[in-house]
């Protein structure tokens, strides 16, 4: 689970990446920061993996309706669209000068408000099972769109 995590979240961070590398020029500061971000997302899949490892969890559909529910509630809440307009943000700003304290500064930033803004699906994709294929696929594609769309519908968003 933690290689399917990390690969699924990567993916769905790439318009950052490529944002972060345009911006900087600098290589080894774009893959210094593409490795924070995945070494982080595979601990949360290791750890993810440890837990439910644990728990029997039964299958139904009224689980998966619960979460998919707890997911929408979250991506309403304000801390939820913080945390998705924070993660944005950051795809669309420039990067810090050159030192590596400032590359993993914004790395880690970047992956903290990512775990944030991804927090209301977790639990969709852990009940939708993480070691299937086509749902890690899925879960990246429905988690990039979740980060690149304006979707609470703007309306429902907060003023800045």
């Amino acid at each position: 689970m933690a290689f399917s995590m990390a690969a699924m979240m990567t993916a769905s961070a790439v318009p950052f990446f490529f944002a972060y590398g345009r911006d900087s020029r600098r290589p080894a500061a774009t893959a210094m920061v593409v490795l924070v971000y995945a070494a982080t997302w595979a601990l949360i899949g290791f750890a993810l993996d440890y837990v439910m490892g644990m728990v029997m969890m039964p299958s139904s559909f009224l689980i998966a309706a619960g979460a998919v529910a707890m997911a929408v509630v979250y991506a309403l809440t304000p801390w939820g669209r913080w945390a998705r307009d924070r993660c944005r943000g950051m795809a669309q700003r420039e990067p810090r000068k050159s030192r590596l304290r400032d590359t993993l500064a914004d790395g880690a930033g970047y992956t903290a408000y990512c775990i944030a803004c991804s927090a209301g699906m977790m639990p969709v994709l852990v009940v939708g099972g993480m070691s299937n294929a086509l749902v890690v696929v899925a879960g990246a594609a429905a988690m990039l769109l979740y980060k690149i769309t304006p979707w609470p519908v703007p309306a429902l968003s907060h003023s800045r």
